[in-house]
Parts: structure tokens; sequence; C-alpha cells
């Protein structure tokens, strides 16, 4: 049987492991150097990185097919240069075993000098000799070199791991997911320890491997009651682009239009179900024949009641702990937020009926839920979750705004309101979010480099905002073969890329010197922007994770600051509907609201003066903040071109006027 010492003598003696240069061969009673092990090693390094190299060149050259030669030409690169790391370990693993066996020959041959003529090597047979050249061959160029590039790079991930870790650490940095996890509270004191809420509760129950299991829900019929609390869709009118079906072009809640809406749905519930179509109406308790649309918008709405009176019940609770499973990951199943935003909306346009109606003290008690529903999801770490309260405090305030222009609001109610919105606050929650997800990315991490087997079923799991490339999806295949420190390499640079878009956040949000602030951010976001961009178009496998993982989240600031903005406005706009009603007209400047009226004006977020203010000659007045290019544009939100309805990018962000057909931001 062919030994392993014979295999590694007879190769060596064979021109071809020399470069074909006879006078390389060394003699067999002569040492083998280290110099031959370095020059073995080299050769192996280079021989590698050329075949792979030329491999690329054959393809690109008009072989491969024109996808398949961009999908080469972005690995390239990074394959290159693993094959020739592999190939140095492939010629070390040769030369070292080769030098151990040559060596103790040459020994014993210089020991003995009768024997110091070797004889010839014998003709190998098919099972005592080639079977076990092949299995040799494969250990010394194929497992021991695999084991070592594994070694090599998973000291190399480890270490980048750790210095990354502990530099974000000295910052003061958490990056476990029991950071972000808020602290438990008691039902009674939990906005959502209520039975509604209950519904939406699960338990996952791990299969045998111990992954993630089957969804047993708390109830069954929780989509039913996420249907029922929805509104019908609105039929956008042909003659009225640009503005939004349930608003008139005043900018008011069109009541005809959502009775229509409710009744349309009824009907089409109870006479003409479309069955198979995946269109599913749902019938309210409103007469067929039409009337007052307050009236008949509210008798619609009657069918919610028991939901909105739960929330009402509800509202006074100081904590919102929604009982998510963290340790899902990226897996857990966030809180049914359409229910909430539909929520929002139905209190909104309870409101608005009630205003119209003349309950005043009803459509005020609608308002301030509709702003705690928003105000609930202020603990939530979910990105998602903060953009839902940006939405839903929109809605609340235009079911605010339809007061105000009709002077509907007394001063209790007013004092009431101005108290919310100033206690407004987007800052944490924004903040919270990045980093809510940038400990979820690494705690999903952790788990893939614990479940090396089911890490290609992790990998598919794993979202972000944008869709695998094929370079990714190939990465993804190959993921069991990939040693751990490559993704470790992928965690140092995830969470050096979230640090990027945390950093931005934080300076986006900074109180003061605004207009300072606000150049910083912006220059933070292009840095994150180029961060992604970079692991986007040169994608290996040291960070093919990062753009999978790492949303683009540089306008997360923009839009927390949008909300800042629209809640001081709204709080500004309080004080000047109690100036009018102590007056009986609006102030000449801001200057005049005393501090009965506003304790301290709100300078405008978006450049850390006063907000823009002007009497209008219709005895209102307008009130807008210079937005997000900083510049003063006499409150003009945005321009529609009549042509092809598209807008321009926004310029001032102004408090709503009744001007019929003009662009506003709620």
């Amino acid at each position: 049987m062919l030994s392993l010492s014979e295999f590694l003598l007879r190769w060596n003696e064979r021109p071809i492991c020399w470069g074909f240069i006879r006078p390389w061969v060394p003699q067999p009673a002569a040492r083998y150097s280290w110099i031959r092990v370095l020059t073995v090693s080299a050769a192996g390094c280079g021989l590698a990185a050329l075949v792979s190299w030329g491999g690329f060149w054959l393809a690109l050259s008009g072989v491969a097919s024109a996808e398949t030669s961009e999908l080469l030409a972005s690995m390239q690169g990074w394959m290159t240069g693993a094959a020739a790391e592999f190939g140095l370990l492939a010629g070390l693993s040769w030369s070292l075993l080769s030098r151990r066996c040559w060596n103790h020959r040459a020994q014993r041959l210089n020991s003995t000098p009768e024997t110091s003529a070797p004889k010839s090597w014998p003709r190998l047979r098919l099972w005592t000799g080639a079977f076990p050249a092949v299995a040799y061959a494969a250990l010394v160029f194929g497992a021991t070199p695999l084991l070592l590039f594994h070694a090599i790079e998973n000291a190399r991930g480890a270490l980048v791991w750790r210095q990354t870790r502990a530099t974000l650490k000295t910052r003061g940095e958490c990056l476990e997911l029991a950071c972000i996890i808020p602290a438990p509270v008691r039902d009674e004191e939990n906005f959502f320890a209520t039975p509604f809420w209950s519904r939406f509760n699960y338990t996952r129950t791990p299969d045998s491997s111990g992954r993630q299991g089957e969804v047993r829900w708390a109830d069954t019929n929780w989509n039913e009651v996420t249907r029922e609390l929805s509104l019908p869709n609105l039929p956008t009118p042909k003659s009225r682009l640009g503005v939004p079906p349930e608003k008139t072009p005043e900018g008011r809640t069109d009541l005809a239009a959502w009775a229509t809406a409710f009744r349309a749905s009824t009907s089409n519930a109870l006479h003409r179900p479309v069955r198979g179509s995946g269109i599913q109406f749902i019938a309210y308790p409103i007469p067929e024949t039409p009337g007052n649309p307050a009236t008949d918008v509210l008798q619609a709405l009657t069918k919610l009641d028991p939901i909105l009176a739960e929330f009402q019940a509800a509202s006074d609770r100081p904590h919102n702990r929604y009982p998510y499973h963290y340790e899902d990951g990226f897996s857990t199943l966030l809180m049914p937020l359409s229910a909430m935003k539909s929520a929002t909306r139905s209190v909104a346009l309870r409101s608005a009926a009630r205003l119209t109606q003349g309950q005043t003290a009803g459509a005020a008690s609608d308002v301030a839920l509709a702003f705690r529903l928003g105000h609930s999801l202020r603990e939530d770490p979910y990105q998602i979750s903060q953009l839902v309260r940006y939405s839903c405090d929109a809605i609340a305030l235009h079911a605010l705004w339809e007061g105000l222009i009709d002077h509907r609001w007394s001063e209790d109610q007013l004092t009431r309101f101005q108290d919310v919105l100033t206690q407004r606050d987007y800052t944490p929650g924004s903040i919270r979010a990045i980093e809510c997800e940038r400990n979820i990315a690494s705690y999903e991490l952790e788990r893939i480099l614990a479940d090396r087997f089911g890490r290609l079923q992790q990998l598919d799991a794993l979202g972000g905002n944008n869709s695998p490339s094929e370079v990714e999806d190939l990465l993804t295949a190959i993921s069991i073969l990939m040693p751990d420190g490559w993704f470790r390499q992928n965690q140092a640079q995830l969470m050096l890329g979230y640090q990027n878009l945390i950093d931005s956040a934080r300076t986006a949000m900074k109180p003061n010197n605004r207009s300072q602030a606000l150049k910083d951010a912006q220059a933070l976001d292009e840095v994150a922007d180029r961060f992604l961009m970079e692991a986007s178009t040169h994608t290996t496998p040291r960070n093919f994770l990062v753009r999978r993982l790492l949303p683009s989240l540089s306008k997360s600031s923009q839009r927390a600051q949008r909300a800042i903005t629209l809640a001081r406005l709204g709080a500004v706009a309080c004080a000047l509907e109690r100036h009018h009603r102590a007056h009986g007209r609006y102030p000449e400047s801001l200057l005049d609201l005393g501090p009965a009226t506003l304790k301290a004006l709100p300078d405008d977020w978006m450049s850390g003066q006063p907000f823009r203010y002007r009497r209008t000659e219709d005895g209102r007045f307008e009130l807008w903040s210079v937005g997000p290019d900083g510049k003063n544009d006499g409150g003009i939100y945005r321009t529609r071109n009549p042509k092809n309805n598209t807008f321009s990018e926004e310029r001032d962000w102004p408090w709503p006027s009744a001007t019929p057909n003009t662009e506003r931001m709620f």
C-alpha cells in the first residue's frame, strides 16, 4: 500500500514539481532547505492567483454570457485574493510535509553510505497505489490547506470583531439585544394590556432542532379583527388630481365621500360579494338612503365603538409595552400597525363628523385619543413603528386643524392640545429605532455563527430594504463552507455602518445650533450612503451581508425632524387661536403671544430661529418652517406639474391653510 511519505517523495522527484527545471530537483541525500519551502509556497500562491485571474479573464472576454460576466467582474478581486491565499497554504502544506519526509530519508541515507543509492520506485497498482495517491493529494492539496485557510480567516475575523466591538464599547455603545428591550410593566399600567391587543399575542414552539417553529395565535381570528377595524377605500375623482380622496379641495374631511364609501362597502358585503377575488367588503350600520353625511358617518362608525371605547379606557395608562418576541430577531412578528393607523383614522373621522354636528366636546375627546394612539408607539423600538407614529400624529393634527379653522375649540381644549404638542419628543425614538436594527442584526449573526447547518435557512430569512444580488445569492448558497471569520468581519462592517447612521441621527437631533447640526448630519448621511454603496458595488465574503442588513435610513432623521416641526407648528397654532379667542384677531407678530398664551415660543427645528409668520387679508394667518433646504421660500410646501402630476422637492414646511387646491403637509 502506498504510504503518504512515499507519495510525497515520488512527486517531489518529478521535474514537473520544480517548474520543469531538472537541476532544481534536490539529490536524495541532500537536505530540503527552507528556501525551497518558501519558493514552493510562493509558486503555489502565484499559480493559484494566475489561474483564478486567467479564468476570470477568459470569462469576461466573451466566453460567458453578459449577465455572468457582470457577476464575475464583481467577484474577480476577492476571488483572486482568496485563491492566492489558498494556493499559498497549499504550497506551504505540500512543501512542509515534503521537507520532513525528504530530510528524514536524507538522514537515513547519510547514516548508511552503503545504501546511499536508493532503489527505483516500484510501479503503482490501481488499488494499492493510484487510489491512495488520489486520497493523499486531496488531503495535502485540499483538506489541509482548507483547514489552515479557515483557521487563519477565523483568527483574522475574530481579531477584527474584537477591535470593532472594543471601539464601540469605548464610545458607550451597547450591542446586545437586551439593551433595546423595554423593561416589563404591570398590566394595569400598560396601554397594550387590553382584550383587543391580546388577540394578537402568540407563542412559537421550537422544532426538533431548536429552531423557530410554528406560530400559535391567542386568537386565530385576529386577521378578521384587523379587517373589521379598517375603513373602506375611497376612489380618487379624476377631476381632483393631487387632492387626497378623503379631503375636499379646501383640505377638510370629505364626509360625503366617506358616507358614500361606507354605503357602497355595506351594499357589496350584503348583496354583491366578490368571491375568490381577494376583495372583502365590510357591512356598516348605515341607512341605504343617503341623509346628512355627518350623521351617516357617525352611524357607520358605531360599528367600531366597542374597540374605540377600549382604547379610550386604556388611554390614561402611563406605559406602552407590546409583548414582542425579541428572541425571534428579524422574524419577530410586529404589532398590527395597520390596525393602529386605522384606529387613528377612525377617531379622526369621527371627530370631523362630530364637529359638523356641533358635538365639540366629543370631537375634542376624539382628537385627544388620536394623539394618544400615536403616543402609544413612543416606546416601541422598531423603525417601522416610529414611522407609523409620525403618520398617526399627522392624522391627529389634521383633526385638530379642522377645529382651528372654524374656531370651534374652547380655551381648555386648546390648552390641552397645546400641552400635548409641546411635550412631543421624537428624538429618542428615532435614534433608538436605528440602535434596535443594529442590535438585532448583530444578534442574528450570533445565531448564524452558533448554528452552521441552519445557516442557509437563517440567511434566507434575513431581509433589509434591499433585494439580494446574484453575488449575495451565490455567497448565501455556499455559506455553510465559509469560515466563521468572514461572518465576524461582516458583523464588524455592519456595526460600523450602523454607527454611521446612528451618528447621523444623533447629530441631526441635537437641539442646539440647529443650522450646524443639520450640515453635520448631511455630511454624515453622505458618509453612510457611501459606506452602503461601497458594499453594494464591491461585494465580498467579508461584506456580503452589509447590503442585506444595513438599510438606507438616511431619510429617517428628516422624517423625525418633520414630525418635530409639525408638533411645534401645531403648538404655535393653538397659541394663535387662544390669542384670537381673547382679542378677536390674530397677533401682528409671534412675539405678541404673551406668557399666558404660550410660555416659551418654540424655535423652528430646521433653522434654530423663530417660525415665519404673517397675517392674511382674509383675517387668517400663514405659519411655516424653512423646511429641509433651510431657505425661506415664502411658505410654499411644494409645487405640482399639472402635465404629468409630479411634485417638486419639499421646500418650506407650512401649517396648512384652507386655500383650495394647495399642497398641504397633512
